[in-house]
This record gives structure tokens, C-alpha cells and sequence, in this order.
């Protein structure tokens, strides 16, 4: 399937046989071999984050470039003239997502510095030295800076700055308090590795995407069923790229549970993006994700900003840090709510502030 002509997808994509095209996955993406002999168009080679298994190494061209540009405009309609310096704080190398960082940025005018994943003093020190008025990077990393400036009174982020986040779930309690610890605004976004990101932004009211990459068209499947999801319901996001590029996919299973809010068009959703497949805690209830857990501890003003989850002798354990070393929280009824999540009896744990490792820079991984 991967071979066939675009035009062959397209008039596809509307009909019932599209549904018996095989799913594609990393596997099959890993098996590819590119013969670039002869191929100018070639700008790159990326590959996937790798945060969830082996990276997915692919070329990336002219063409993508092009796309990739289309659909910044269409999710950032409004640019500024002067709008400073920004920093991406992530990975560079390989992993393309940098990348597509960087030209998300460009392409708003901003000057951009890779600090890398460096020491959170190192990263401070050049905020105060360059006072950006833009930071972009995990939902979990502006948590934990965020965290680390509120403790230590660092300076230099610009009053009139701005956040963005993307590559991983965000409760909508982590955003308050990510907002609430840089005193500034955050812009959540979906974006994919094998892609290119943004493909969708926020809702105006924050609490879902909207899908913004006319030429990548989804699918939301029922893992058990393998048909379309109803509004309402949680699926599987499966996309198909609708221009010519070495690396395309075709039906691709991402993994990335969306639940289905409505149409825009056929192939353009606005949903809520809930988690992982594979990647959940042990025992919670069908519907539930790590990121309910998220939401409703962060919810709670004794608690703190970490929490984490592991499995003794068949028992859950949830250790949740507080704000204080001295004193429980009350929260009787969140905890009520946080038991009723799981089929098992859970084990809550109360912890002093920073007693949890800070390692791991995803939520949903």
C-alpha cells in the first residue's frame, strides 16, 4: 500500500474499502529503506522522539518543509513584528521535533536559542542573561522549571512572556499552576514525530485541539473494533499524509488515544488527547488515564506538584508529595475520586516536597 500513487489514496479515503487497508506502525516504518541517489529534494534526516521505543530515523524534503509552513500559518493567524528571543528547551540532534520547533518560531519572528537539556541553573543563568519572551518545551519540563523558580526567586523571564507546550497530556490543573509559576500564559499543541509539529492547537476555551494540517488526515479508531469512534468516545489516532514525501503513512496507528469531540471536515477532528495506549497505570478503570490522576491531585492547593505510581506484591501505591513536610492534606473527597478510578484497593502514600524523582519528562510515558 505504501507504494500506491497519492491520487489512488485520495479517491479511497471516502470509501468503504478504505476500512480494509491495513493499519500501519513503527515496525513496518523501521523496515523502510530510502534510496536518496538520486533525489535533490532532500533537506534533513530526522527521526521520531524514541520516547516510547526504538526511534523511527526518515528523510525529510523540500515538499514537508512546504507543508509543515502551510499549516504553521493556519495555526498561528496572528504574527508579531518584534517579538524577542525564545528558547527551545528540548533535545537536539536527531530527533526532528527541535526542528520543527524552531521553524514554528521563525515563522512568528522570534530569535531562537537551544540551551539543550542542560543543568536548571545552566538554563536560569540564560534566561536572566537573554530575557526571552518565549519558552517552549514538555508540559512536565515548565512544570519543574516553573517549580524550581518559584523556590529559588530566579528571575529574567520576560513579564510580557509566553509559554508554549506539546508531546505530551496536560491536565488542565498542571497548566494553571505552570501559568500561575511563570506569572505567564501557556498555548498547549498536538504534534507528531513522524509528521511534524504543530498539527493542532488549542480550542478557545483550552480544554480540546483542533486539527489544523489540511494534508494529514485522521482517523479515530476503536482499538477493539478497529471502526470509527462516535462523538463522545476514545480511539486510536490513525493518520494518513496526502502529499508526495519518501516517509509518507498511510493509515499509520500513532498510539495517541484522542477522544472525539466533533467534525470539522471529514479527517480534521476536534478532540481531547487523553494518553497513550500502552501506556497507563496498572489497574485504572477503562476511560481513565494517567492524566485524571493529574487533574484532580493538581486540583487540590495542599498538594504538590509531582506524584508517581508503582505495583508491590499486587498492590497499587500512589505517592503524592505535599507542600508541607509537616503537615497531611485534607482531601478526603479527591481521594475518594482517585480510588474510584482504580478495580483495585490503592495504597496512598504521603510524601515531603521534593521526595519523588524528577527524571522521567513525560506524564504519559
Amino acid at each position: 500500500m505504501q507504494n500506491r500513487k497519492l491520487s489512488e489514496i485520495r479517491e479511497r479515503l471516502d470509501s468503504p474499502l478504505w476500512q480494509e487497508v491495513p493499519f500501519m506502525n513503527k515496525t513496518d516504518l523501521r523496515k523502510r529503506f530510502y534510496d536518496v541517489s538520486e533525489n535533490s529534494e532532500i533537506l534533513h534526516w530526522f527521526s521520531s522522539s524514541g520516547s516510547t521505543g526504538e526511534p523511527v530515523i526518515y528523510p525529510w524534503t523540500k515538499i514537508d518543509e512546504e507543508i509543515a509552513k502551510e499549516t504553521i500559518c493556519k495555526v498561528h493567524s496572528e504574527k508579531t513584528d518584534s517579538p524577542g528571543t525564545a528558547l527551545i528547551i528540548a533535545p537536539t540532534g536527531l530527533p526532528g521535533m527541535w526542528y520543527h520547533m524552531d521553524n514554528q518560531l521563525k515563522q512568528l519572528n522570534y530569535a531562537t536559542v537551544f540551551p539543550g537539556v542542560d543543568s536548571v541553573e545552566r538554563i536560569f543563568d540564560l534566561i536572566g542573561k537573554l530575557q526571552p519572551t518565549l519558552l517552549i518545551s514538555l508540559p512536565l519540563v515548565l512544570s519543574r522549571l516553573g517549580e524550581f523558580r518559584l523556590m529559588n526567586n530566579a528571575s529574567g523571564f520576560s513579564s510580557e512572556g509566553i509559554l508554549f507546550s506539546g508531546g505530551d497530556v496536560l491536565s488542565k490543573a498542571r497548566k494553571k499552576r505552570i501559568e500561575k509559576f511563570w506569572g505567564a500564559k501557556l498555548k498547549n499543541f498536538y504534534g507528531l514525530s513522524e509528521v511534524f509539529g504543530p498539527l493542532a492547537k488549542e480550542t478557545e476555551d483550552e480544554t480540546a485541539f483542533e486539527w489544523c494540517a489540511d494534508q494529514v488526515f485522521v482517523e479515530i479508531i476503536n482499538p477493539l473494533t478497529y471502526r470509527n469512534v462516535e462523538e463522545g468516545e476514545t480511539g486510536i489516532a490513525v493518520i494518513t499524509t496526502l502529499w508526495e514525501r519518501p516517509a509518507s503513512l498511510v493509515r499509520y496507528w500513532t498510539g495517541d488515544c484522542f477522544k472525539l469531540i466533533k467534525w470539522l471536515d471529514t479527517g480534521k477532528p476536534v478532540f481531547q488527547m487523553r494518553g497513550r495506549e500502552k501506556t497507563t497505570l496498572p489497574f485504572l478503570k477503562s476511560g481513565y488515564f494517567p492524566v485524571d490522576v493529574d487533574e484532580i491531585l493538581l486540583g487540590e492547593s495542599d498538594i504538590g506538584n509531582e506524584w508517581a505510581a508503582f505495583v508491590s506484591d499486587g498492590i497499587l501505591t500512589v505517592k503524592i508529595e505535599t507542600l508541607s513536610p509537616d503537615n497531611e492534606p485534607e482531601i478526603g473527597e479527591s481521594l475518594e475520586q482517585l480510588k474510584n478510578m482504580f478495580e483495585n484497593r490503592v495504597n496512598i502514600q504521603f510524601v515531603p516536597p521534593g521526595a519523588l524523582d524528577r527524571k522521567s519528562p513525560k506524564l504519559s510515558v
